[in-house]
């Protein structure tokens, strides 16, 4: 009996008697003039800040943080699990009462917040299990900083995190002596581990496949019980997010990396009064809805010193179609095939790839990493942009994409993968179809932008949730 219903909760209905989910029905509208657009805080940015800064012993306050993504406050309540304070504010800088809800979630009127620092060694167990969402990011932090605790930690994630490769991490857990506990078969999570850590001589860390074991223990290192000799194994992928908390760290008084040799230290930081930048990966979809629309109204564009790698999208918008106007994105005729790189930017794929395709096309190189995000993202970014009528040939580590395509609506439902970027790229691209679409995952584009769907909405799209059959 017990077996029969764990068949039957599956979705994907393949040999089985699937389950109804949530979608999108996207009922696109004949012409929008200007879609007003802010881009949600970095949420690379924002993850490090607020586990550097529940380290310190200072009240540090973040602005910007109205439209912070779901993987931000998935941050935001493990660190309050783990005995931090954080204080809300207004727009004119006033406490906002706390809320009685079991999620630990900000205040909706909140635009900044305030982290009351415990101090290197002041975190203390959870009595709970760490939930981490649907971020990685936050997930492998956490990872590095419950290994100073002498009691079990259980993490865990949502469906998406729990298909993800998390060996790199778990290896150097192994190192620091961290009893790691997980289920057989390709799920990793929910992970049991328990220190405390025992400093090797040599951390070994490979960097082939993420850089995120290199952030998470130096984002740790503050606790670190003694010196730690950092060795770096690999061709690294998404160098900027390991240069940025590097820099993070180096700014608040760890040692240089140069050293090659991380000991115990305290953040402190000589302004605590920090405004988290827009996410510049957000940008992609802005763009992208440029060709769907007459124009996109841009608030505020983030600075190339904070965009991570995909500061390309601004300098090669002309290669895109794009035009920048101050702050109005509009499409134009492009005429050359380009290439673009992304072993720094991966995250760019699947809306670039449907940029390339319907201006004058080209080439993405140095993407075999997106293979290790929420979904494999290469080959899902094919599939994804198969079912809007558009073309892409796989080459090695990317896609070729012909340009001057069009996009013709979807015959069924769309499959999003439970990636967020993907649902983003299928919602932007729903507008420029001729009949409705349904998209699979209702608030998949919560985890990174919560106003994704709202502000076609308040432009006059229909968009409902439903129940899809999807057997």
């Amino acid at each position: 009996m017990g077996r029969a219903w764990v068949k039957r909760w599956k979705p994907s209905g393949r040999g089985e008697k699937g389950s109804y989910i949530e979608a999108l029905e996207v009922t696109p509208k004949n012409a929008i003039e200007q879609l007003p657009w802010t881009l949600p805080p970095s949420k690379s940015h924002a993850i490090r800040w607020l586990a550097l800064a529940a380290q310190s012993h200072q009240v540090m306050t973040f602005h910007n943080m109205q439209f912070a993504g779901e993987d931000v406050c998935s941050m935001r309540r493990c660190l309050i699990q783990l005995g931090v304070e954080f204080t809300d504010l207004d727009p004119d800088g006033e406490p906002l009462p706390n809320l009685a809800n079991v999620d630990l979630n900000p205040h909706p009127e909140s635009v900044s917040w305030q982290v009351h620092g415990r101090g290197p060694n002041g975190l203390r167990p959870p009595i709970s299990v760490l939930h981490a969402g649907n971020s990685g990011t936050a997930l492998r932090l956490l990872m590095a900083i419950c290994a100073r605790f002498d009691v079990p930690i259980m993490l865990d994630g949502d469906a998406s995190l729990r298909s993800r490769d998390y060996s790199s991490m778990i290896e150097t857990l192994r190192q620091f002596q961290i009893q790691c506990s997980y289920g057989e078969g390709a799920e990793m999570l929910p992970l049991l581990i328990q220190g405390p850590w025992n400093c090797p001589d040599r951390l070994e860390i490979h960097t082939e496949k993420s850089s995120q074991p290199t952030s998470a223990w130096l984002v740790a290192s503050p606790a670190l019980p003694s010196n730690v000799h950092f060795s770096l194994e690999g061709d690294a992928v998404s160098r900027r997010h390991a240069s940025l908390t590097r820099g993070m760290c180096e700014s608040l008084g760890c040692n240089s990396l140069d050293e090659g040799i991380i000991g115990p230290w305290e953040p402190v930081s000589s302004q605590t009064e920090i405004h988290m930048p827009p996410d510049c990966s957000m940008l992609a979809f802005a763009m992208l809805a440029s060709k769907v629309t007459k124009s996109v109204n841009i608030a505020m564009y983030p600075r190339d010193e904070d965009s991570l790698g995909h500061e390309l999208l601004m300098h090669r918008s002309n290669d895109l179609g794009i035009v920048l106007d101050g702050h109005v994105i509009s499409s134009k005729n492009s005429q050359s095939s380009e290439s673009f790189d992304l072993r720094d930017a991966n995250d760019l794929i699947t809306p670039l790839s449907a940029l390339l395709a319907l201006g004058s096309g080209g080439e993405i190189t140095g993407a075999a990493h997106a293979a290790y995000k929420e979904t494999d993202r290469l080959k899902h970014t094919q599939t994804l942009l198969e079912a809007f009528g558009i073309t892409t040939t796989s080459n090695e580590g990317g896609l070729s994409i012909p340009g001057g395509q069009s996009i013709t609506s979807p015959k069924g439902l769309v499959e999003t993968y439970q990636d967020h970027r993907m649902q983003m790229t299928a919602i932007v691209l729903a507008m420029g179809c001729s009949e409705k679409v349904i998209i699979e995952g209702a608030n998949l584009h919560a985890v990174a932008d919560p106003y994704a769907v709202q502000r076609w909405i308040d432009a006059g799209v229909e968009v409902k949730v439903s129940l899809h059959q999807h057997w």
